[in-house]
């Protein structure tokens, strides 16, 4: 159960451009960070994604690349905060290297070298502060990562949209129960101008988390396609796995890098997952079976009323099954530095026009249909 403590009313003039005034928090949501298999594990280092929003584009619409993120005003700065049970590392410094900006979801991170912004210490020891490097601040509008294919997506991500804590070093630990993180944009005559908060309780006990990433293809933004009624995505929808960590301190949980090979998606619902099962591949002879391998997950599909066809599966090739694989065999050096495995699907759109909305679960004990739903992700796909 998390809580939200919004600011009665904020303006979103963070581009240097007004606009009228929006009556809820620009925090979405905390989410266990792409890149980390235990971050918000009680005992464990910090690493959490946290979603930003705004009116009009709440929750997960906000990731819709046409949808402009936010920016810093001139003269001004961003703020957040980690209060709670989120205790402080003084061994690691408040840098870049413990928090980056990032644009739409997956990660498209936006660093400060390149975008244009410093992070340093707050009035207090649990604070970040980013800074504007520019004359004009940080304009959302021009705002864009610099990863290398996100030149050739058809719409590009603008803008900040998510907060990732905890990057290539964590600054804090998961003490307590529970943590609250505070967004907060202020002006440069010190007005809080957008704000919003979020708390997010604590994992009692270590996990398998399915994650979203964009390590192939450059990049580029696997999440918010476009296609026809009936299509197929140009770019598969991509996911990183991490296994369920068996550490017993909090250095051995953040070193935790152990993926989950063998997996891909069987067509065909059971139970509460409709729309596919995700499978195992347990004797390791490249075919998924649900009477012989191990069902870990399942899949669901939101559609337009009236939608059929629409499907998420494993991908082929060479007449084979292309199952999840150590993410190092793929993407070399980020596989390296943050292990996990990658599995990539293919999704087809329904022969309706309208949103699609594809979400993958892991259940909390792989086998057991009955152990309820874990980790979880939706990527969105648009037909038309």
């Amino acid at each position: 159960m998390t809580t939200k403590l919004y600011s009665a009313a904020f303006a979103i003039a963070l581009a240097g451009m007004g606009t009228s005034a929006m009556a809820d928090g620009i925090v979405s949501t905390i989410v266990n960070a792409p890149l980390s298999a235990t971050g918000t594990l009680a005992g464990a280092r910090v690493g959490i994604n946290v979603y930003l929003q705004r009116s009009g584009a709440m929750g997960a619409d906000f990731m819709d690349p046409n949808v402009i993120g936010y920016g810093i005003p001139k003269g001004g700065r961003l703020e957040v905060e980690m209060s709670g049970g989120y205790e402080r590392d003084w061994d690691v410094a408040i840098s870049q290297s413990a928090i980056m900006l990032v644009t739409g979801a997956p990660q498209q991170g936006l660093p400060g070298k390149k975008v244009g912004y410093t992070v340093a210490d707050g009035d207090n020891e649990n604070t970040f502060v980013f800074t504007p490097t520019g004359d004009n601040g940080l304009v959302a509008e021009k705002t864009m990562t610099p990863a290398p294919g996100a030149k050739g997506d058809p719409v590009r991500q603008r803008g900040i949209k998510v907060i990732h804590v905890g990057f290539m070093q964590s600054a804090f630990f998961n003490k307590g129960k529970s943590g609250t993180v505070t967004v907060r944009f202020v002006d440069a005559a010190g007005k809080v101008v957008a704000t919003g908060s979020e708390t997010i309780d604590f994992l009692k006990s270590a996990r398998a988390q399915i994650l979203p990433t964009n390590f192939p293809h450059k990049r580029r933004n696997h999440n918010w396609q476009t296609v026809s009624p009936g299509g197929t995505t140009e770019l598969p929808l991509t996911y990183m796995v991490y296994g369920k960590s068996t550490g017993t301190d909090t250095k051995s949980h953040y070193a935790f890098k152990g993926g989950m090979e063998g997996l891909g998606v069987v067509a065909g619902g059971k139970g509460r997952f409709k729309d596919g099962l995700l499978v195992r591949d347990s004797n390791g002879d490249g075919r998924l079976d649900v009477n012989t391998d191990t069902i870990v997950g399942g899949v669901n599909i939101s559609a337009p009323a009236g939608a059929t066809g629409q499907s998420l599966q494993s991908m082929m090739k060479d007449g084979k099954t292309m199952l999840s694989i150590d993410t190092a065999k793929m993407a070399p050096k980020p596989g390296k530095r943050w292990g996990g495995s990658m599995m990539m699907l293919s999704f087809k759109a329904g022969n309706v026009a309208g949103k699609y909305r594809a979400t993958v679960s892991l259940l909390n004990s792989p086998g057991d249909m009955s152990s309820g739903d874990g980790s979880s992700y939706t990527y969105t796909v648009i037909a038309k």
